[in-house]
């Protein structure tokens, strides 16, 4: 059997844009229906721009309790508003690996360096996405598709450099990797090919998402300027309103549960 090329990254397309595309639909599909209430306790912390605990919190009194004080379990449906995110959301995942796999391969033949490309392809693609989705999720998405161009060009880029780099180093372990890599690589070699892959990705995407700072910082611009568009009318201005009232911090808030819905979801997308 042929080795793998190296540079290339490491997606079936064998199997056809199309359906790479149809997976990524159902994926983002699945990834709506089943993990937005994660989503929505993302925007609920960088709304506020709080902690995990007091983000529950608000969540739970504003959709759990009832204005006369009694419980409302029914409320818990609430955590799926707006539901034009599912058109988002499965347009972006239809999107998101065929454009950047489709431009990676354009780039890659006409003799571009695999590393070059891949500090670009993220940012064209994100740019495709963003006007695909506003044509189809209409104005109530358009301002967040946008703005999400900076956090989707970051988590990209380091989720497909990621998962090229684990596949790469399963057909072959790197010079120099420490004992404990090498013993995680021998057992990902002890799976089938499928199970492999899924777990390659799993990995990807959670080092993709905690290890890149502005995949965060752009989702908490983004979510406050979405939120309130007139205490935050510019890009420049809200990051220095962050800066001064929350400091570093303020640019992170909501990554646990936004790491969470990333992960889990790129790991449905491919599995399916």
């Amino acid at each position: 059997m042929a080795s793998r090329d190296s540079a290339a990254l490491p997606f079936p397309i064998t199997a056809g844009f199309s359906t790479l595309a149809l997976n990524g639909a159902k994926g983002g599909c699945t990834k709506y229906l089943t993990l937005q209430y994660l989503n929505y306790a993302r925007w609920t912390s960088q709304q506020h721009s709080c902690g995990i605990t007091q983000a529950l919190r608000i969540m739970a009194r504003t959709h759990l309790v009832s204005a006369d004080g009694r419980w409302n379990p029914r409320g818990f449906l609430q955590f799926w508003n707006p539901s034009v995110t599912l058109v988002n959301e499965t347009v972006h995942w239809a999107m998101k690996v065929p454009l950047a796999i489709g431009l990676y391969g354009v780039f890659l033949d006409a003799g571009l360096a695999s590393g070059l490309i891949l500090g670009f392809v993220p940012g064209l693609s994100s740019a495709g996405e963003a006007e695909m989705g506003v044509a189809l999720t209409g104005w109530s998405e358009r301002f967040g598709v946008h703005m999400g161009s900076v956090r989707n060009f970051a988590w990209n880029f380091s989720f497909f450099e990621w998962k090229r780099y684990l596949h790469n180093a399963v057909d072959k372990t790197p010079q120099g990797a420490p004992t404990w890599f090498c013993a995680h690589l021998d057992w990902l070699r002890s799976l089938d090919k499928k199970n492999q892959a899924n777990f390659l990705t799993f990995e990807a995407a959670t080092l993709g998402t905690y290890l890149t700072f502005f995949n965060m910082a752009g989702d908490n611009i983004k979510t406050k300027m979405q939120y309130d568009p007139v205490q935050y009318p510019s890009f420049t201005g809200t990051v220095k309103q962050i800066w001064s009232q929350h400091g570093l911090v303020g640019f992170a808030r909501g990554s646990l549960f936004k790491g969470i819905y990333l992960i889990l979801g790129a790991s449905s997308l491919f599995g399916i």
